[in-house]
Protein backbone atom coordinates (compact mmCIF):
# COMPACT_ATOMS: atom_id res chain seq x y z
CA UNK A 1 0.00 0.00 0.00
CA UNK A 2 2.86 2.77 1.03
CA UNK A 3 4.26 1.78 -2.44
CA UNK A 4 1.19 2.21 -4.72
CA UNK A 5 1.06 5.56 -2.88
CA UNK A 6 4.44 6.59 -3.01
CA UNK A 7 4.44 5.83 -6.79
CA UNK A 8 1.04 8.00 -6.99
CA UNK A 9 2.41 10.80 -5.16
CA UNK A 10 5.40 10.67 -8.39
CA UNK A 11 3.34 10.34 -10.74
CA UNK A 12 1.02 12.93 -9.67
CA UNK A 13 3.60 15.57 -9.34
CA UNK A 14 5.32 14.63 -12.45
CA UNK A 15 1.75 15.53 -14.58
CA UNK A 16 1.28 18.83 -12.39
CA UNK A 17 4.74 20.29 -12.96
CA UNK A 18 4.02 19.24 -16.83
CA UNK A 19 1.04 20.73 -16.29
CA UNK A 20 2.13 23.83 -14.76
CA UNK A 21 4.85 24.52 -17.27
CA UNK A 22 2.52 24.94 -20.26
CA UNK A 23 1.53 28.23 -18.74
CA UNK A 24 4.49 29.44 -16.51
CA UNK A 25 7.72 30.25 -17.13
CA UNK A 26 9.32 28.69 -13.84
CA UNK A 27 12.76 29.69 -14.48
CA UNK A 28 11.19 33.63 -13.67
CA UNK A 29 10.28 32.35 -10.30
CA UNK A 30 12.79 31.96 -7.09
CA UNK A 31 12.06 29.10 -4.82
CA UNK A 32 12.79 30.53 -0.73
CA UNK A 33 11.41 29.20 2.41
CA UNK A 34 11.34 30.65 5.94
CA UNK A 35 10.35 29.54 9.69
CA UNK A 36 7.24 30.65 11.06
CA UNK A 37 6.23 30.10 14.38
CA UNK A 38 8.43 26.86 14.25
CA UNK A 39 6.67 25.73 10.56
CA UNK A 40 8.83 26.11 7.57
CA UNK A 41 7.03 27.86 4.80
CA UNK A 42 7.48 27.80 1.47
CA UNK A 43 6.88 30.57 -1.52
CA UNK A 44 7.76 31.55 -4.79
CA UNK A 45 8.63 34.97 -5.80
CA UNK A 46 9.76 36.89 -8.06
CA UNK A 47 11.06 41.32 -8.07
CA UNK A 48 9.78 44.18 -10.45
CA UNK A 49 12.94 46.19 -11.70
CA UNK A 50 11.98 49.26 -9.32
CA UNK A 51 12.80 48.68 -5.77
CA UNK A 52 10.06 50.35 -4.90
CA UNK A 53 7.29 48.79 -6.41
CA UNK A 54 4.19 47.64 -4.46
CA UNK A 55 4.73 43.78 -3.49
CA UNK A 56 1.47 41.09 -3.85
CA UNK A 57 1.19 38.67 -2.13
CA UNK A 58 -1.05 35.80 -4.01
CA UNK A 59 -2.67 33.13 -1.61
CA UNK A 60 -4.10 30.14 -2.75
CA UNK A 61 -7.74 28.14 -1.81
CA UNK A 62 -8.71 25.34 -0.38
CA UNK A 63 -6.40 22.13 -0.51
CA UNK A 64 -4.79 23.81 -3.28
CA UNK A 65 -0.22 25.34 -3.09
CA UNK A 66 0.67 28.73 -4.83
CA UNK A 67 1.05 27.08 -8.09
CA UNK A 68 -1.86 27.69 -9.67
CA UNK A 69 -1.64 31.18 -8.75
CA UNK A 70 1.73 31.28 -10.92
CA UNK A 71 0.07 32.09 -13.89
CA UNK A 72 -1.69 35.33 -12.40
CA UNK A 73 1.75 36.07 -10.79
CA UNK A 74 3.41 36.04 -13.97
CA UNK A 75 0.96 37.96 -15.92
CA UNK A 76 1.74 41.02 -13.23
CA UNK A 77 5.53 40.04 -13.43
CA UNK A 78 7.72 43.58 -14.20
CA UNK A 79 5.33 46.09 -12.60
CA UNK A 80 5.26 44.27 -8.85
CA UNK A 81 6.97 42.74 -6.38
CA UNK A 82 5.27 38.99 -6.46
CA UNK A 83 5.49 36.25 -3.67
CA UNK A 84 2.89 33.02 -3.44
CA UNK A 85 3.02 31.39 -0.02
CA UNK A 86 2.04 27.70 0.52
CA UNK A 87 0.04 28.07 3.80
CA UNK A 88 0.87 25.51 6.68
CA UNK A 89 -0.27 22.16 5.93
CA UNK A 90 -0.34 22.73 1.83
CA UNK A 91 2.23 22.66 -0.65
CA UNK A 92 5.70 22.32 0.24
CA UNK A 93 5.18 24.17 3.91
CA UNK A 94 4.82 22.33 7.31
CA UNK A 95 2.27 20.30 7.63
CA UNK A 96 0.73 20.56 11.47
CA UNK A 97 -0.64 17.47 13.04
CA UNK A 98 -3.65 19.63 13.43
CA UNK A 99 -5.81 21.11 10.78
CA UNK A 100 -5.85 24.95 10.87
CA UNK A 101 -9.02 27.11 11.07
CA UNK A 102 -9.94 29.81 8.79
CA UNK A 103 -8.55 32.14 11.90
CA UNK A 104 -5.23 30.22 12.31
CA UNK A 105 -4.47 30.30 9.13
CA UNK A 106 -5.15 33.97 8.76
CA UNK A 107 -2.69 34.40 11.82
CA UNK A 108 -0.18 32.16 10.10
CA UNK A 109 -0.37 34.83 6.90
CA UNK A 110 -0.16 37.66 8.80
CA UNK A 111 3.21 35.95 10.98
CA UNK A 112 4.84 34.83 7.82
CA UNK A 113 4.03 38.89 6.19
CA UNK A 114 5.30 40.21 9.46
CA UNK A 115 8.38 37.94 9.09
CA UNK A 116 9.23 39.10 5.60
CA UNK A 117 8.57 42.84 6.57
CA UNK A 118 6.35 43.69 4.09
CA UNK A 119 3.45 45.67 3.60
CA UNK A 120 1.75 44.12 0.30
CA UNK A 121 -1.62 43.86 -1.20
CA UNK A 122 -2.87 40.86 -0.59
CA UNK A 123 -4.75 39.17 -3.76
CA UNK A 124 -6.08 35.62 -3.03
CA UNK A 125 -8.99 33.19 -5.05
CA UNK A 126 -11.70 30.98 -3.21
CA UNK A 127 -11.09 30.11 0.56
CA UNK A 128 -8.75 32.27 0.58
CA UNK A 129 -10.73 35.68 0.68
CA UNK A 130 -12.31 34.11 3.71
CA UNK A 131 -8.66 34.01 5.04
CA UNK A 132 -7.18 37.17 3.43
CA UNK A 133 -10.75 38.95 5.31
CA UNK A 134 -9.84 37.23 8.70
CA UNK A 135 -6.30 38.56 8.19
CA UNK A 136 -6.98 41.90 7.66
CA UNK A 137 -9.56 42.09 10.34
CA UNK A 138 -7.69 40.26 12.92
CA UNK A 139 -4.56 42.25 11.94
CA UNK A 140 -5.79 45.38 10.46
CA UNK A 141 -1.87 46.86 9.48
CA UNK A 142 -1.45 43.80 7.86
CA UNK A 143 -1.86 44.65 4.42
CA UNK A 144 -2.27 47.73 2.29
CA UNK A 145 -5.31 46.52 0.42
CA UNK A 146 -7.13 43.55 -1.67
CA UNK A 147 -7.99 41.66 -4.54
CA UNK A 148 -10.78 38.62 -3.23
CA UNK A 149 -11.33 36.90 -6.73
CA UNK A 150 -14.34 34.31 -6.55
CA UNK A 151 -14.73 34.68 -2.28
CA UNK A 152 -16.63 32.08 -1.07
CA UNK A 153 -19.00 31.18 0.53
CA UNK A 154 -22.59 32.82 0.33
CA UNK A 155 -24.63 32.51 3.71
CA UNK A 156 -27.62 31.37 1.62
CA UNK A 157 -25.14 28.10 0.78
CA UNK A 158 -23.24 27.90 3.94
CA UNK A 159 -23.93 24.18 3.66
CA UNK A 160 -22.26 20.80 2.53
CA UNK A 161 -24.79 20.19 0.24
CA UNK A 162 -25.06 23.45 -1.84
CA UNK A 163 -20.95 23.79 -1.77
CA UNK A 164 -20.76 20.09 -2.91
CA UNK A 165 -23.58 21.07 -5.87
CA UNK A 166 -21.53 24.30 -6.65
CA UNK A 167 -17.98 22.69 -7.03
CA UNK A 168 -19.52 19.84 -9.48
CA UNK A 169 -21.09 22.44 -11.30
CA UNK A 170 -17.53 24.64 -11.25
CA UNK A 171 -15.36 21.27 -12.60
CA UNK A 172 -16.53 21.26 -16.38
CA UNK A 173 -14.74 25.08 -16.29
CA UNK A 174 -11.60 23.99 -14.68
CA UNK A 175 -9.34 22.60 -17.94
CA UNK A 176 -7.29 18.94 -17.43
CA UNK A 177 -3.94 20.98 -16.76
CA UNK A 178 -5.48 22.81 -13.97
CA UNK A 179 -7.04 19.01 -12.91
CA UNK A 180 -3.49 17.48 -12.70
CA UNK A 181 -1.89 20.09 -10.45
CA UNK A 182 -4.88 19.95 -8.08
CA UNK A 183 -4.90 16.26 -8.55
CA UNK A 184 -1.02 16.59 -6.87
CA UNK A 185 -1.68 19.35 -4.25
CA UNK A 186 -4.55 17.19 -2.72
CA UNK A 187 -2.29 14.35 -2.58
CA UNK A 188 0.12 16.46 -0.88
CA UNK A 189 -2.05 17.72 2.05
CA UNK A 190 -4.55 15.13 2.12
CA UNK A 191 -8.08 14.26 1.82
CA UNK A 192 -8.68 14.45 6.17
CA UNK A 193 -6.78 18.05 5.70
CA UNK A 194 -9.06 19.19 2.59
CA UNK A 195 -12.33 17.93 4.25
CA UNK A 196 -11.75 19.60 7.37
CA UNK A 197 -10.60 22.85 6.17
CA UNK A 198 -13.38 22.87 4.15
CA UNK A 199 -15.69 22.26 7.07
CA UNK A 200 -13.79 25.51 8.91
CA UNK A 201 -14.67 27.82 6.00
CA UNK A 202 -18.16 26.66 6.27
CA UNK A 203 -18.65 27.97 9.83
CA UNK A 204 -16.46 31.34 9.06
CA UNK A 205 -19.28 34.14 8.34
CA UNK A 206 -16.79 36.34 6.39
CA UNK A 207 -20.05 38.97 6.01
CA UNK A 208 -19.59 39.64 9.69
CA UNK A 209 -15.83 41.09 9.16
CA UNK A 210 -16.61 43.06 6.35
CA UNK A 211 -16.99 46.27 7.98
CA UNK A 212 -14.27 46.74 10.01
CA UNK A 213 -11.45 46.19 7.21
CA UNK A 214 -11.11 50.05 5.90
CA UNK A 215 -8.57 49.40 3.26
CA UNK A 216 -9.30 49.51 -0.70
CA UNK A 217 -10.70 46.37 -1.75
CA UNK A 218 -11.30 44.97 -5.13
CA UNK A 219 -13.88 41.59 -5.74
CA UNK A 220 -13.63 40.23 -8.61
CA UNK A 221 -15.76 37.33 -9.98
CA UNK A 222 -15.90 35.45 -13.21
CA UNK A 223 -18.99 35.86 -15.13
CA UNK A 224 -20.57 32.02 -14.89
CA UNK A 225 -18.50 31.53 -11.69
CA UNK A 226 -21.17 29.08 -10.08
CA UNK A 227 -19.53 29.13 -6.04
CA UNK A 228 -19.11 32.98 -6.10
CA UNK A 229 -22.71 34.17 -7.70
CA UNK A 230 -23.15 38.00 -8.72
CA UNK A 231 -25.59 38.82 -5.92
CA UNK A 232 -22.80 37.63 -3.19
CA UNK A 233 -19.94 38.93 -4.86
CA UNK A 234 -21.75 42.61 -5.27
CA UNK A 235 -22.92 42.46 -1.12
CA UNK A 236 -19.18 41.55 0.05
CA UNK A 237 -18.18 45.20 -1.87
CA UNK A 238 -21.02 47.29 -0.75
CA UNK A 239 -20.31 45.88 3.04
CA UNK A 240 -16.42 46.62 2.53
CA UNK A 241 -16.33 50.45 3.65
CA UNK A 242 -13.67 51.12 0.39
CA UNK A 243 -15.17 47.70 -1.79
CA UNK A 244 -15.01 47.90 -5.66
CA UNK A 245 -16.70 45.37 -7.91
CA UNK A 246 -15.42 43.84 -11.18
CA UNK A 247 -16.48 41.23 -13.24
CA UNK A 248 -14.87 39.25 -15.79
CA UNK A 249 -16.97 37.58 -19.23
CA UNK A 250 -17.02 34.30 -20.42
CA UNK A 251 -14.99 32.61 -17.29
CA UNK A 252 -15.37 30.83 -14.02
CA UNK A 253 -14.12 30.31 -10.69
CA UNK A 254 -10.56 29.60 -11.08
CA UNK A 255 -9.63 33.30 -12.65
CA UNK A 256 -5.89 32.93 -11.46
CA UNK A 257 -5.47 29.90 -13.68
CA UNK A 258 -7.92 29.77 -16.02
CA UNK A 259 -8.08 34.16 -17.26
CA UNK A 260 -4.53 35.52 -15.43
CA UNK A 261 -4.41 38.42 -18.18
CA UNK A 262 -8.09 40.05 -17.76
CA UNK A 263 -7.70 39.07 -14.01
CA UNK A 264 -4.24 40.87 -13.73
CA UNK A 265 -5.67 43.37 -15.96
CA UNK A 266 -8.68 44.66 -13.72
CA UNK A 267 -6.21 44.67 -10.75
CA UNK A 268 -3.84 47.03 -12.60
CA UNK A 269 -6.44 49.41 -13.28
CA UNK A 270 -7.55 49.00 -8.98
CA UNK A 271 -4.33 49.29 -8.01
CA UNK A 272 -3.44 52.16 -10.36
CA UNK A 273 -6.41 53.92 -9.33
CA UNK A 274 -4.61 56.53 -6.67
CA UNK A 275 -6.08 54.78 -3.52
CA UNK A 276 -2.85 53.29 -2.35
CA UNK A 277 0.40 54.79 -0.96
CA UNK A 278 3.53 54.22 -3.79
CA UNK A 279 5.91 52.75 -1.92
CA UNK A 280 5.33 49.63 -0.07
CA UNK A 281 8.79 48.29 0.06
CA UNK A 282 9.98 49.50 3.48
Amino acid sequence: MKARGWLASRDTAAAAHAALARHVDLTRFEDARTDVGGMSIYFKSARAPERDALTIVLVHGLGLSCRYMLPTAQALLGDYHLLAPDLPGFGDSTKPDRVLTIDELADSLAAWIVKLKLQPVLLGNSLACQIIAAAMDRHPAIAAAAILQGPTTPPKERSIFWQLIRWRQNLGYDPSDMKAISRDDYVKCGRRRVWMTFLHGLRDAMEKRLSRIGQPVLVVRGELDPICRREWARTIAERLPRGSFAEIPGVAHTLVFTAPAPLAEVSRKFLDGGALPSKLIP
